[in-house]
C-alpha cells in the first residue's frame, strides 16, 4: 500500500515513569491515552493535525533502570507488536525521557535493552527523543539536562542522531514544540526511511501470543474445574478467616491487606520491618490478617536475617491456632524468573514442607495487566511461574489495589473457603533433608558459597539501611532520586580523561551480572563476592522504583516517617564496597576476578560539601 504524505504514524516508547502517556495527549491536543501508563497493553490514538491524520500507539512501558531480563514476557509481547497498529508503515519512535528523573547508566542499559529487543538493532535510525518536563526543574535548559547526566544520555542521544526536543505539561507554546518534533520526523525520514518491522519476528511474536492465549485457557478451565471440586466439599463458609501474608520485600503484601479489609490498617508503602496482626469483618464474618517483612528479591534465603525469620514465625503463631491461608504476594508487573523460584522456595521453607498445601499465590498490581488475564500473565513467563502455580495446587488469584470493587475481595475469600474445605490443619514442621526436591545446583545456593556469618550480615546490614529511608515524598524530586552511589560516580568521572570515562562505563556493567547461573570471574572465593555486589546494585534500584511505585499507589499526606539522614547512607555503602574489596583475593593466574569494577566512593565528607555547594549553586540559579 501507497504510503502518504498526508499521514503521520509513531510509536512512544519509554520506561513507566516516562510520562509517555502525558506526551501523547500533548501531541494530540486532548485526552486520548491513560497518563498512569501502567498496563501492559498498547493504546491507539489519531487525530487529524496541521492537515495530516497523526496516528500514536503507546507501547507497554518498563520499570526505570530495570533490565530486559526484569520485565514480564506479556509486556514484552504487546511492545513488540506495537508496530502493527500503525498500518500502512511507522515513520518511527518517539522515545520518551522525564526529564525530572536522572538518566544514568541503568537508565540507559534498561532503555538500549528493551528498545532493540522490541525493535531490532535499526530502531536508532528511526527514533526522535521527547523530553517530558513540568517546568524548571533543577536546570534552565535541557542542554543543561543532558550536561549534566553525563556520557549515558550522550551516548543515548548520539545514536538517535542527536534528534530531540522539549515539551511541557500546560505550556503555551506545544503547538510549536509539536510542529517541530514532526518537522524533526519528516527529516529523519527523509534521511533514514520509514520504520520497517522483521516480519518474520512479527509473524513469531504473534503465533507465540495465540499459543499462550490457548494455555491460558486450558488453565483457567483447569482451575475452575478444581475450584468446583473443592466446593463440593464445602458445607459452609469458614466461621472466620486466618491469614499470614508472605512475600519479599515491597510486594504489595500490606496494600493487599488493606484491600481486603477495605481499611487503612496497615501501613502500605515501605518496608514491613515488625509482624502486625490486624482484624476486621469482611462479608459478615471476622477476618484476621498478619502481615509479616519481605525478604529480598534478589538474595539468596541465606540473606535473610534471623530476626526476619522469626518475625515470620511469630507471625504464624498470631494466627492462633494456626493460619488457615497463607497468601504469597508476587507482583505483575516485574518477570518471575528461575532465580525468583529459588529465593522464594527458599525462604518458604522456613514454614516446612506441608507449606504449600495452604498456600494461595495472590498477584498483586494487577492493575498493571490492563484487557490481559492472569493465566495469559502465568503462561508467558513460562516454566518458573508454573512450577509456582502447579506448587500451590493451581490456586492463585489477581488483585488490583486501585479498585474499590467488592467482586475481587469476595471471589478471593471463595478460593480460600474452598481451599481450607480439602485441607487439614496448617503446622510449622522442619524441612527434612530427606525428600528435599532440590536439585545440587539449588542446595549450593545456601550451603557452598558462603558459610560466613559476617558476610552476610555486612550485606543485610547494607540493605536495611538502604530500604529504611522512609521519607520519600522529600525524596521525590531531582536531587532525591538520583542514587548517592550514582551522583559520587559522576563526580569521580568528571575530571577523568574520556580514555578513563570510558573505562569505567564498561568495568560498571559488571555490576549487574545475573546472580543465579552466572559464571564467575577468577578463583571461587572471589566470584560470589561479584555476584553480591551485583544484587546490592539490583535491590538499590528496585528501590528508586519501589519509590516511584509508593508515589503512584500508596502515599498519603503525613503517612511518611523520617529516615536516616544522607551522612549515615553514605558511610554505609563506603564501607560495604571497602569491605567487599578487602575480601578480594587474586586469582591464582594473577589476573583480576573483577572486583576492582566496583567504583570506590570519595570520601563521605568530601561527598557532602561538593553536594551542599552544588544545592546552593542551584538554588541562587
Amino acid at each position: 500500500m501507497k504510503k502518504s504524505a498526508k499521514e503521520l504514524n509513531a510509536v512512544l516508547v519509554g520506561s513507566k515513569s516516562s510520562r509517555k502517556c502525558l506526551v501523547g495527549n500533548i501531541i494530540l491536543g486532548r485526552q486520548v491515552f491513560n497518563p498512569r501508563d501502567l498496563t501492559s497493553r498498547c493504546e491507539r490514538g489519531e487525530r487529524e493535525i496541521f492537515g495530516r491524520t497523526v496516528t500514536l500507539v503507546t507501547a507497554p512501558g518498563w520499570l526505570r533502570g530495570y533490565t530486559l531480563y526484569h520485565t514480564p514476557e506479556l509486556f514484552k509481547t504487546e511492545a513488540i507488536l506495537s508496530v502493527t497498529l500503525c498500518p500502512p508503515g511507522l515513520h518511527g519512535f518517539i522515545l520518551v525521557i522525564n526529564a525530572e528523573l536522572p538518566f544514568k547508566k541503568d537508565s540507559k542499559r534498561a532503555t538500549s535493552e528493551h528498545l532493540q529487543h522490541f525493535f531490532g538493532d535499526k530502531v536508532w535510525d528511526h527514533t526522535i527523543v521527547a523530553f517530558s518536563q513540568r517546568g524548571q526543574v533543577g536546570h534552565k535548559t535541557i542542554e543543561d539536562y543532558i550536561t549534566r547526566e553525563g556520557a549515558p544520555l550522550q551516548s543515548l542521544l548520539e545514536a538517535c542522531g542527536n534528534r530531540y526536543l522539549t515539551l511541557y505539561d500546560n505550556s503555551t507554546d506545544n503547538e510549536v514544540k509539536v510542529k517541530e518534533l514532526f518537522e524533526k520526523i519528516d527529516t529523519m525520514v527523509a534521511k533514514n526511511g520509514w520504520y520497517e518491522a522483521d516480519s518474520t519476528l512479527l509473524q513469531s511474536v504473534e503465533l507465540k501470543r495465540k499459543g499462550v492465549a490457548q494455555k491460558a485457557e486450558e488453565l483457567h478451565l483447569q482451575s475452575q474445574q478444581q475450584r468446583q471440586e473443592l466446593r463440593n466439599l464445602l458445607t459452609e463458609p469458614t466461621p472466620n478467616l486466618r491469614i499470614l501474608m508472605v512475600g519479599w520485600v515491597f510486594s504489595g503484601k500490606s496494600f493487599s491487606g488493606n484491600t481486603i479489609l477495605s481499611a487503612e490498617v496497615f501501613h502500605s508503602g515501605d518496608r514491613t520491618v515488625k509482624v502486625l496482626k490486624q482484624s476486621g469483618e469482611v462479608g459478615g464474618r471476622e477476618v484476621v490478617i498478619v502481615d509479616t517483612p519481605g525478604w529480598w528479591k534478589f538474595f539468596p534465603a541465606m540473606f535473610t536475617p534471623s530476626t526476619l525469620k522469626s518475625e515470620i514465625l511469630n507471625g504464624v503463631s498470631l494466627c492462633s491456632p494456626s493460619p488457615n491461608v497463607i497468601l504469597l504476594a508476587v507482583p505483575v508487573d516485574t518477570s518471575f524468573t528461575d532465580e525468583q523460584r529459588r529465593v522464594t522456595e527458599g525462604n518458604m521453607r522456613l514454614l516446612g514442607q506441608r507449606v504449600w498445601r495452604h498456600v494461595i499465590v495472590l498477584f498483586t498490581f494487577g492493575d498493571a495487566m490492563g484487557d490481559k488475564t492472569i493465566e495469559q500473565h502465568i503462561e508467558s513467563e513460562g516454566k518458573a511461574l508454573r512450577w509456582l502455580i502447579e506448587k500451590c495446587g493451581n490456586r492463585y488469584h489477581v488483585l488490583d489495589n486501585t479498585s474499590n470493587a467488592d467482586d475481587q475481595v469476595t471471589e478471593l475469600l471463595q478460593k480460600m473457603d474452598e481451599m481450607v474445605a480439602g485441607n487439614s490443619s496448617f503446622y510449622v514442621s522442619p524441612y527434612p533433608e530427606t525428600g528435599n526436591p532440590h536439585t545440587e545446583e539449588d542446595r549450593s545456593d545456601d550451603t557452598t558459597e558462603n558459610k560466613d556469618e559476617n558476610t552476610t550480615k555486612e550485606i543485610t546490614d547494607q540493605l536495611f539501611i538502604e530500604w529504611d529511608r522512609n521519607n520519600w515524598e522529600k525524596h521525590y524530586s531531582y536531587h532525591s532520586m538520583a542514587s548517592p552511589l550514582n551522583m559520587s560516580e559522576d563526580k569521580q568521572t568528571s575530571g577523568s580523561s574520556e580514555g578513563e570515562k570510558e573505562q569505567m562505563e564498561h568495568r560498571h556493567e559488571d555490576n549487574f551480572e545475573t546472580y543465579f547461573g552466572a559464571a564467575s570471574k577468577g578463583d571461587a572465593a572471589s566470584g560470589p563476592l561479584n555476584r553480591w555486589m551485583g544484587l546490592l546494585e539490583r535491590e538499590w534500584s528496585r528501590r528508586e522504583v519501589a519509590m516511584e511505585q509508593a508515589w503512584t499507589y500508596f502515599y498519603k499526606e503525613g503517612n511518611a516517617d523520617s529516615e536516616p539522614d544522607r551522612y549515615r547512607l553514605l558511610k554505609s555503602r563506603e564501607k560495604v564496597r571497602l569491605w567487599l574489596k578487602t575480601q578480594h583475593t587474586p586469582s591464582a593466574h594473577g589476573t583480576d576476578s573483577g572486583i576492582d569494577s566496583i567504583t570506590i566512593e570519595k570520601p563521605v565528607e568530601e561527598i557532602l560539601r561538593e553536594d551542599y555547594r552544588k544545592t546552593v549553586k542551584d538554588t541562587e540559579n
